[in-house]
């Protein structure tokens, strides 16, 4: 069972043990800085460097293709009607383990840039897809994705929390979480790599 990050990238408790605002730094690896708070609920950060470009980050993410390759648990991902450049929306479905049941996302990504780099707003679309009775809906997604021009290469921030739904164990919770968040941070370093972000990255710089 996975967050999103947008994600499980995205999941936060109902209820928790822990309070405070204070962000909790997780060891570093692999050059990933990643924390934790609950501001009641759950969230979550993680940063990281990557050669090249914002753009070849920015394909990746609209690519419903490749999901399963950066995201954990993803089984997979449609683009929605009423998706353009600038704004783009997605259904995803995540794979589960026995008891756990599957869950579902439907998500709003909307596109702004800046002089620095670019900035991905992800918000919650539930609405758009009915629920139905295979899946749990992930709920009160909030994610922020920011991306800064560095020398030779672009800076990657995520911020962001969800409601995983269900009765899920906070501590189950968290873990998933911050584990899930890890490995998309790393498998964007073999994704970024790939001929067709880097070839058409040069066409959407504006």
């Amino acid at each position: 069972m996975y967050f999103f990050f947008a994600v499980i990238l995205f999941m936060s408790a109902l209820s928790v043990a822990e309070t405070g605002s204070a962000w909790i730094a997780v060891k570093t690896q692999a050059g990933i800085d990643l924390s934790y708070r609950y501001s009641p609920d759950l969230e979550v950060k993680a940063s990281a460097f990557y050669p090249g470009v914002p753009e070849q980050f920015l394909l990746l993410l609209r690519d419903t293709n490749s999901v399963q390759r950066w995201l954990s648990q993803a089984k997979d991902a449609q683009l929605l009607d009423g998706s353009t450049d600038k704004h783009w929306r997605v259904y995803t479905r995540f794979q589960a383990i026995w008891p756990v049941t599957p869950r579902d996302m439907v998500t709003c990504a909307d596109l702004f840039r800046q002089d620095s780099g670019l900035r991905i707003q992800i918000s919650d679309c539930s609405d758009l897809v009915p629920e139905t009775t295979d899946y749990v809906r992930i709920r009160h997604i909030t994610a922020v994705w920011t991306l800064t021009v560095k020398a030779q290469g672009f800076e990657l921030q995520y911020q962001g929390s969800a409601n995983p739904g269900g009765n899920l164990p906070d501590w189950l919770v968290k873990q998933l979480t911050l584990s899930s968040l890890r490995s998309s941070f790393i498998a964007f370093k073999t994704e970024l790599k790939r001929p067709n972000y880097q070839a058409n990255a040069a066409e959407i710089i504006h």
